[in-house]
């Protein structure tokens, strides 16, 4: 792994562990005003640390991600995301958040559970929109080994290759 991607699953790690264990779970009004926060915290962390050093015209999450396709990665070149999406390669929610919070709920939680969760979870693409369009959305596919992290991508035919980021500037 490299040391960026490294630093990235750490620092989230700690502040999602921190954010999760300090939930109140037994005040279901604090619960139902907390939702869309609690359902974002992961993702707007992510995208912030993952964007931060992206030089000025380049700073927008499509240009942080870990993979894309041969075909957003043309558009990309050209300083634009027109026409792109952000995609987690495994849905998130289904597969980290929800079993990261009922861990938190049970008391059984760790930082280091989380660090692993997500070093074998957490991989973003860019897309483009046609592409976004042949993906299941919150599921991965049938039978799926809980290790190709690359299965929904297979089933609708798109290749995903690393994105190196050598073109920003």
């Amino acid at each position: 792994m490299d040391s960026r991607r490294e630093d990235i699953i750490r620092t989230l790690a700690s502040k999602y562990f921190y954010f999760l264990t300090t939930l109140a779970y037994h005040d279901t009004l604090f619960m139902k005003g907390i939702h869309e926060g609690k359902g974002k915290f992961l993702a707007n962390l992510h995208i912030y640390l993952a964007t931060k050093d992206l030089p000025k015209k380049w700073n927008d999450k499509r240009y942080s991600t870990d993979f894309t396709t041969p075909a957003a990665l043309e558009v990309l070149k050209t300083n634009t995301v027109t026409g792109l999406e952000y995609e987690h390669l495994i849905p998130k929610k289904k597969y980290i958040q929800d079993i990261c919070e009922q861990k938190a709920k049970d008391g059984t939680l760790t930082e280091d559970f989380i660090r692993s969760l997500l070093d074998r979870y957490l991989w973003t693409a860019t897309v483009t929109s046609q592409e976004h369009k042949l993906l299941s959305r919150r599921i991965m596919p049938f039978n799926w080994d809980q290790e190709n992290i690359n299965a929904r991508y297979e089933v609708a035919d798109i290749t995903l290759v690393p994105h190196k980021k050598d073109y920003i500037s």
